[in-house]
């Protein structure tokens, strides 16, 4: 299987420096382009709008009333954003860009210091076109820059560790506080974790050789940093709001930890499908690797392995089960996958079979969803040639090891050039934004939203909206005040004088983040079936005495 191909493609500075384009090229192209999502992206979006809009950049509000559910730090860094760029959906998006490509580069760099170059540059190619890490990084929400500050905390730890010099110690302390004020004070325990467990194994539990190394990393100096940093916020917070903001907090994270009913034995491996489909194209290949590491146990792996690890049994022992809370570990995937790509062969055949199934396997399941993709939504036929490449790849180099990133990437081409258009047909929440502000400029006018409520709507209204208002409330409004209202049909009709500024279809199944579930009900739009949105009209009538 040309065992040296990846090394020469590696030493290839062309090959690299494509492979920097293609990387940056699917993460920023047609970032501007969608609408916000909804639910989540909106909450951060329009948070950081009235940030600006108030001028208050330490209390955080969404439609104008308080919203304490996550820290600071991700809403900052798209007000500031927004600052620099305007209020657009480019801007919302590009602090979440520039922190996935951060994430890589900082992955690389700790591969690069464990393991050579090589390994750096390969474990970069497999955490860029991760699957669960490459959407996250076109969506405004704290997972991705969550990841590049535990990265980087992690990053500085090691440095430091292996060097023996604080000053990068310390600079993993100051990493810690920002990661606390993006996600929460729960990481210092998932950090600490992994540096704990990795100073016991590193020392054989050798207690004076532990010791010493817990000496060096000077906590009684480091945690007050990261309190002073993380903790101001939730300080200040809590003097202001008192116990409502402390009960929501309390229910972000010790509720989610402890408070939830277990689902039982299927629990213990929410994760491990999680990995299964979230590190696609990688994954099969990363159970293969985890699997010779614990036979092989190479001590050279023992840090991403303690930082899988450690991360793996919190969250599988904790209530809540969230998909994405296991994004920040796929940096040490990653290195692991990268290891055993460069520096081993198998030469036993079942072992081959394992080794390069696990590789080809994701390559033609990206190749079936290409094609599939591209006979449900019409997309150029380009892409029929298009899959064709891998082999091409395969043909001229004979090395299956980054056949599945060679696949992965047309995939993600094909997915932010044409899918991300054709869905954005039917996602009209721009238009309806500029209807109500060519023909309602005045900002005391509320929206109301007749029994439902689309959480973008006060990022494009730039206004109070009032959610799930029932038909009959909306006719009462309309005769006591000016009406600014997204209805349905039959409540048009009832209303005297409404003009209708807008009209069209709007999705209502739920969150889009259920990416899969709004891409069926867009196939089927396409087809002429419209079971998955529902007619609206904006409507605006004027109030006279």
């Amino acid at each position: 299987m040309g065992e040296k191909s990846i090394d020469r493609l590696i030493e290839n500075r062309y090959f690299v420096a494509l492979f920097v384009f293609f990387t940056a090229f699917v993460y920023f192209w047609n970032v501007w382009l969608n609408d916000i999502w909804i639910p989540n992206e909106a909450f951060y979006a329009e948070a950081a709008r009235e940030m600006l809009e108030s001028g208050n950049f330490l209390d955080i509000y969404y439609n104008y009333e308080p919203r304490f559910n996550k820290p600071p730090m991700t809403y900052w860094m798209i007000a500031f954003s927004y600052i620099v760029f305007g209020v657009n959906e480019f801007a919302t998006r590009l602090p979440i860009v520039l922190s996935a490509i951060g994430s890589n580069i900082l992955v690389y760099l700790i591969g690069k210091e464990l393991y050579g170059r090589k390994v750096g540059i390969v474990s970069a190619f497999v955490m860029a076109f991760s699957f669960q890490f490459v959407i996250n990084s076109r969506y405004a929400s704290p997972e991705i820059p969550l990841t590049f500050f535990f990265t980087l905390t992690l990053y500085f730890f090691i440095l430091g560790y292996r060097r023996r010099k604080f000053l990068y110690i310390f600079l993993s302390y100051i990493s810690l506080g920002l990661v606390v004020l993006t996600k929460g004070f729960p990481y210092i325990a998932v950090i600490g974790g992994i540096v704990i467990f990795y100073i016991l194994f590193e020392n054989s539990f050798k207690i004076k050789e532990v010791w010493k190394d817990i000496r060096f990393i000077r906590m009684e100096i480091g945690l007050p940093v990261v309190f002073l940093i993380g903790f101001s916020w939730y300080i200040y917070m809590y003097l202001k709001f008192g116990s409502s903001f402390l009960q929501t907090t309390l229910e972000e994270t010790i509720h989610r930890a402890v408070g939830k009913k277990s689902k039982g034995i299927s629990d213990l491996f929410f994760y491990a499908v999680v990995v299964l489909w979230g590190f696609l194209p990688y994954s099969l290949f990363f159970y293969y690797s985890i699997v010779r590491y614990f036979k092989d146990r190479k001590k050279e792996l023992l840090f991403p392995a303690v930082w899988f690890l450690v991360m793996f049994v919190i969250f599988t022992i904790a209530k809540g089960k969230i998909p994405v809370y296991i994004i920040q570990a796929h940096g040490a995937i990653s290195l692991i996958v990268a290891y055993y790509l460069v520096n081993y062969a198998p030469t036993r055949v079942y072992d081959k079979f394992l080794y390069y199934g696990s590789l080809l396997v994701p390559v033609l399941i990206a190749v079936i969803g290409i094609t599939g993709i591209v006979y449900s939504f019409k997309l150029d036929p380009f892409y029929y040639v298009a899959v064709l490449f891998p082999f091409l790849y395969l043909l001229r180099y004979k090395d299956l090891r980054l056949l599945p990133f060679i696949s992965v990437l047309v995939l993600f081409y094909m997915f932010v050039v044409s899918v991300l258009p054709v869905a954005e047909k039917f996602r009209p929440y721009d238009k309806i934004g500029q209807a109500i502000s060519d023909n309602v400029p005045e900002k005391d006018i509320p929206l109301y939203i007749e029994n439902w409520f689309w959480h973008n709507m006060p990022f494009y209204a730039k206004r109070k909206v009032y959610r799930d208002i029932k038909s009959s409330q909306i006719l009462k409004i309309s005769e006591e005040k000016p009406l600014l209202a997204l209805v349905k049909r039959d409540t048009l009709k009832k209303i005297n004088g409404a003009v209708v500024l807008w009209e069209g279809y709007l999705y209502k199944r739920g969150s889009e983040s259920r990416f899969a579930i709004f891409l069926k009900y867009v196939y089927k739009a396409l087809n002429g079936d419209y079971s998955g949105f529902e007619k609206r009209y904006l409507i605006y009538k004027r109030w006279v005495r």
